[in-house]
């Protein structure tokens, strides 16, 4: 069953005097109500940034052997880690970022991991030793995470559900469109420059992205907006607000009541559970493929590395067909659903495509797995995957559309329950993978 948006966070207690709300549904200052052109400059310049992190994470991949080169790395492991170790700061940073973004708003956090992640990223490219790598790596991703889980907070602050499809597809695909670009572009760039230019090729782009969000992209959360309206009129009544709690205080609600709110709601909503184990798996699917994707065409089918790259065309070439074609079809069914049953709406209603996608996933990779074991014509293994990537974007997009549909207020916060899984399995599986292949094969 559908909540009510109850736009109501401890920035708006309960037992304020005066209750602020929205002046009517039609209030401009909602920014469910601003401009489309407007809506649409925060929903880009969002999926501006949730592309550029998951590029930097495996634009290494054709620079792996001149990087364990030069890093002196000899383990496959940690060679496998300098990739995998990036995904599991992912997974943190979202447990922390997303509750504060309930606090603080959705546009400093997003502005700030931006920030660190440009240090951080850059930084990688300076690195003289492994370990200092890995480390710098995994800070990389944990400020690079922040769209990740703050992104769709802020598409479900922009729209309301039946009209989120198109813009919640885009934001989608970027960060999957990052994991498959990433080889593509590494591959073109490595054939001329040394693997530090791939690091410092993504912070130029993540710094005129950072400049961009700095002017065009504003506060989005509804509660805060309110607290700031309720501010504005204490002022004009010649009020004083209440007394803040003091620090210690503060610290103390902010770790007992909003950190551990993700773990709350992995621990106690089943719908979390199921849908983070499930996207959770799809994410881990996801990069034990892009992880090993290269490999098959140099080891398999004897391509050089620009060869090699061009086959990611297929996966990107998969994501955006779901993208495409999943936002419209999933508002349509939304629609149609919440019209046969009275108007009344239901995160339900998001489910009817996760079917065919459940379908899609395994019968993509089975073709791509059995023809690469097979050494099948190269046309097969990019034909499996693009099945395969076409319906990992349809069951991404259906989970998180019913994420935000069923907590609207604290969607960062149900998103970084979800990370957590989703992390983990997608740092183990790409660890696991080269002996997997070689104990089991593609197939």
């Amino acid at each position: 069953m559908a909540l009510p948006v109850n736009e109501r966070t401890r920035l708006l207690p309960d037992e304020d005097n005066g209750p602020v709300t929205w002046t009517g549904p039609d209030d401009p200052h909602n920014p469910k109500n601003w401009p489309a052109s407007r809506k649409w400059t925060c929903a880009m310049l969002v999926s501006a940034y949730s592309i550029i992190a998951p590029t930097a994470s495996s634009m290494v991949v054709p620079a792996m052997p001149a990087l364990t080169r030069d890093l002196h790395i000899e383990s496959p492991l940690v060679t496998q880690l300098t990739l995998s170790i990036y995904v599991l700061g992912w997974g943190m940073g979202p447990l922390i970022m997303g509750p504060l973004s309930e606090i603080y708003g959705r546009a400093p956090l997003l502005h700030l991991g931006q920030f660190g992640f440009l240090i951080f990223n850059t930084l990688c490219g300076l690195a003289p030793t492994a370990r200092i790598f890995l480390a710098l790596r995994f800070l990389g991703g944990v400020f690079g995470s922040g769209p990740m889980s703050l992104g769709a907070g802020v598409l479900g602050d922009l729209w309301i559900s039946d009209e989120r499809g198109v813009s919640l597809a885009i934001y989608t695909v970027m960060p999957l469109l990052g994991t498959t670009l990433g080889p593509l572009l590494g591959g073109l760039l490595i054939q001329s420059r040394p693997w530090p230019d791939i690091f410092f090729l993504c912070s130029i782009f993540t710094l005129l992205s950072l400049l961009l969000g700095l002017f065009f992209l504003p506060e989005t959360f509804p509660p805060l907006l309110l607290h700031r309206r309720r501010l504005d009129n204490w002022q004009a009544r010649g009020l004083y607000p209440p007394k803040p709690l003091s620090r210690r205080q503060q610290l103390t609600k902010l770790i007992r009541v909003d950190l551990a709110r993700p773990f709350i709601m992995l621990g106690t909503q089943p719908i979390i559970q199921l849908l983070a184990l499930y996207m959770g798996f799809l994410f881990g699917l996801n990069h034990l493929t892009i992880s090993t994707f290269h490999a098959l065409w140099r080891d398999v089918y004897h391509q050089d590395d620009f060869r090699s790259s061009l086959n990611y065309i297929a996966i990107t070439a998969g994501l955006l067909g779901g993208a495409e074609s999943t936002g419209p079809i999933n508002d349509k069914i939304y629609q149609h659903l919440k019209t046969k049953n009275h108007n009344h709406p239901s995160p339900t209603y998001r489910i009817p495509l996760m079917i065919p996608s459940a379908i899609l996933v395994p019968t993509g990779l089975l073709l791509y797995g059995w023809s690469a074991t097979y050494h099948l014509h190269w046309l097969l293994p990019n034909l499996g995957i693009f099945i395969y990537s076409f319906g990992l974007l349809m069951g991404y997009q259906c989970i998180q559309a019913y994420v935000l549909d069923c907590y609207p207020v604290y969607a960062a916060s149900a998103m970084g329950a979800l990370t957590v899984l989703r992390s983990l399995a997608g740092f183990a599986m790409p660890v696991f993978a080269p002996a997997l292949y070689r104990w089991v094969g593609y197939g």
